[in-house]
């Protein structure tokens, strides 16, 4: 596959996601969150995949512990400028296949904005068993991701966004079905000018595929939703939500348990 790795670490893809993702939209996917996580403020998060903080950042505010993860460093020198001097989150540097981080410490994991598929399926898998290994009894993970047959129909081959800010970014995609992989194109129109496209490779999975590898990796999915809001059943013009719990009986020693 593609790396994406050159793609999220280009200034250009920090200057877009800060413009097409609003601060309120980010901070209301948050509270959402909330809900299906189903923690008490004070439990330890882990927000993998964080990018430039829109999700950790509003999370800590609401009362979370959140440690946001990534390995792109100048997504992450963007998260811990707009978090300034505060003691949550704090953000780390590293891999979803070996987190740096200690076993059965988190009440929650997050995996939101099609942060899935990027490392293949092996790097996939693996991920989701480092996330099991991380999570306390009872433990919940959060996936958020492009539901595969959205190709097309709710997701079409090219699609413009124009930008609150100005200029507008444009998008091309194919799929190989085959490979069950996406490749997408990006390039921003501004002014007249037309940048060089970037462009990355995703798996992409469909909502059973994607279940039976959670529950491969110990889990038990306990929802799949539309959105993160909870409704609805996922759909090809909906996103695609899992929510997947460890088995065993939560923490109630003050630890920031369920509630």
């Amino acid at each position: 596959m593609i790396s994406a790795a050159r793609f999220f670490d280009d200034p250009r893809y920090l200057t877009t996601v800060a413009v097409e993702k609003a601060r309120a939209t980010s901070a209301r996917e948050a509270r959402e969150v909330e809900r299906l996580v189903s923690c008490r403020p004070g439990a330890l998060i882990l927000d993998a995949g964080c990018g430039n903080g829109r999700h950790s950042l509003p999370l800590a505010d609401a009362g979370f512990r959140v440690v946001g993860l990534d390995r792109s460093r100048p997504l992450l020198a963007a998260a811990q400028r707009a978090a300034g001097g505060a003691k949550w989150p704090r953000f780390v540097r590293g891999s979803y296949t070996k987190l740096p981080l200690a076993s059965h410490a988190f009440q929650a994991v997050l995996w939101l904005g099609t942060s899935v598929g990027y490392l293949g399926d092996g790097g996939d898998r693996t991920a989701l068993d480092e996330f099991r290994r991380v999570l306390a009894p009872g433990g919940r993970l959060v996936i958020q991701t492009l539901h595969r047959d959205a190709l097309g129909v709710g997701l079409p081959d090219r699609d413009e966004r124009p930008l609150a800010g100005g200029g507008t970014l444009c998008f091309s995609r194919r799929f190989d079905r085959a490979r069950r992989v996406m490749y997408e194109e990006q390039r921003l129109e501004d002014g007249g000018r037309r940048d060089t496209p970037r462009g990355y490779e995703l798996r992409v999975y469909g909502q059973d595929e994607l279940a039976r590898m959670v529950e491969q990796a110990g889990f038990v999915i306990v929802g799949r939703h539309a959105s993160l809001d909870g409704q609805g059943e996922p759909s090809p013009v909906t996103p695609l939500v899992l929510v997947a719990e460890v088995p065993g009986r939560p923490r109630s020693d003050g630890s920031g348990g369920r509630e």
